[in-house]
């Protein structure tokens, strides 16, 4: 059976896993008020283009000002996309809105790109690379959840090019309909785990409530033993007294046949509650029985989810090897080792070399592939005491426990070489990918934050000595 440590250590698991929860569904929501809100500053944007779209465009507006669920958005939604394709009809004049040249400080950048923006029809609506960065990053939380990974993928795809006017409402309620799906699905997972916790608590309520009753039992049956035995003690020193006082046979045989007689009163009495006794134990033992299986099922499930969770909350979600969080316990890990046990520990730091270029030229998509296809490269071809993890953006981190300065350079350049050769294509173009690096070995009084600064700069100079190259600090 279980101890009660055993017990709260579990308890505060679960109450780990549920408060995780809780902060995943206060970012969801956090998204979903910002994509709101890019909407109706997208759609302040586009007032003055025709009478027909604003009064679609102030529907919308309203809509999102009354926080309406994703059904009735999704009704606005066609009538909004007719009034914009109306605007390469030249049935309607176009009204002339008035624009600012410059935007007052107080705006932000993305409400600040939607004002400047052109008007014209045939540009793209989702040009700026803020709003982008802001869909991306809503789409790459998205594909956490594996039944939305394929919708999110999809959009995605949409985003590698120029959406034109018409395609921005669809792809905008479709992106907030995953996000309303996410939070519900995080709700629903929180409201099933918060169900389980109070009926495990239940559950190890009885438990305490029936090892007190044990308890209790045990010490009735203890009395009984002692009351029995002080009864015995009595009876035959009573015995005892009545034959030394009667020199009578027969008064003796009267008197000792009397003491007999309440002897086996006392007995068949202790015997009784003592069947009493074990018939009411035995069936909470079988009650409780029951019940532990029950718990024990229950636990099972609950460390399952919590393993599958902690699981989750240390893989990137784009590229699925180890993400940040994971790889600051690791290095922690690592440097403590070091400090130990001195065996040499090197840190490679890799960059995506023109990045940006990849992105701009192709879309994020075919970034997207890039890093998803380096990812698998890295973590295929390192040993399994080694670690690779994607530390942000386009960079990436490697732990290489027990090598030196020397063998790191050494197998370093061969992966960055094989990368090189890995052969990108895009929608049958092939895209040139290298990557820099940047290496250091720990050092004495040397922290994780320090050990990561000199690589970086380390892969800082490779950057600057021509890229696709590998530099030791």
């Amino acid at each position: 059976m279980k101890t009660a440590a055993d017990t709260d250590n579990w308890r505060q698991k679960y109450f780990d896993s549920l408060g995780r929860l809780e902060n995943e569904q206060r970012e969801f929501q956090a998204m979903e008020a910002s994509l709101k809100k890019l909407a109706g500053r997208l759609c302040t944007a586009s007032l003055g283009q025709s009478s027909r779209l604003d009064e679609q465009i102030k529907k919308l507006q309203t809509a999102i000002r009354r926080d309406v669920s994703s059904e009735e958005l999704e009704k606005i939604t066609p009538a909004l996309t007719e009034a914009i394709q109306a605007l390469d009809q030249p049935s309607e004049p176009k009204s002339v809105a008035p624009v600012q040249a410059q935007p007052p400080a107080s705006v932000t950048p993305i409400a600040a790109a939607a004002v400047s923006a052109k008007p014209a029809a045939s540009t793209a609506v989702i040009g700026d690379e803020s709003i982008r960065a802001i869909l991306a990053a809503l789409l790459g939380e998205l594909r956490r959840d594996a039944d939305l990974a394929p919708q999110a993928d999809a959009v995605d795809s949409r985003l590698s090019e120029a959406l034109k006017p018409e395609q921005f409402p669809d792809t905008l309620s479709t992106v907030t309909q995953m996000v309303s799906q996410r939070i519900q699905r995080i709700e629903k997972a929180k409201l099933e785990i918060e169900t389980l916790l109070s009926h495990m608590v239940g559950k190890l309520d009885e438990v305490h409530q029936f090892i007190a009753e044990q308890h209790r039992n045990q010490t009735e049956s203890h009395a009984a033993s002692e009351t029995l035995s002080v009864q015995l003690v009595g009876e035959m020193k009573a015995m005892g007294e009545t034959v030394e006082a009667t020199n009578d046979v027969q008064q003796i045989r009267v008197h000792v046949r009397s003491r007999l007689e309440s002897l086996d009163r006392h007995l068949r009495e202790f015997r009784e509650r003592e069947a009493t006794l074990s018939s009411a134990m035995q069936a909470r033992n079988e009650q409780m029985q029951v019940r532990i299986c029950e718990l024990e099922s229950e636990a099972k499930y609950l460390h399952g989810q919590l393993r599958n969770e902690q699981r989750l909350s240390t893989l990137d979600a784009l590229t699925k090897i180890a993400n940040r969080g994971a790889y600051e316990k690791r290095v922690d890990e690592e440097l403590k080792r070091w400090q130990r046990f001195k065996q040499p520990v090197c840190l490679a730091v890799w960059d995506v070399d023109y990045f940006k270029r990849i992105n701009d030229t192709y879309g994020h998509r075919a970034g997207d592939r890039v890093l998803v296809t380096v990812a698998e490269f890295l973590s295929s071809r390192v040993r399994s005491t080694d670690f690779v993890a994607r530390y942000g953006g386009e960079e990436f981190a490697m732990l290489l426990p027990g090598t030196k300065t020397d063998d790191a350079v050494r197998l370093v350049n061969e992966l960055r070489e094989g990368v090189a050769r890995i052969g990108f294509h895009f929608r049958g173009t092939p895209v040139s990918v290298t990557i820099s690096i940047g290496i250091t070995a720990f050092q004495p009084n040397d922290s994780a934050g320090a050990a990561f600064d000199r690589a970086d700069k380390a892969l800082y100079r490779a950057k600057e000595s021509g890229r696709n190259r590998c530099v030791a600090s």
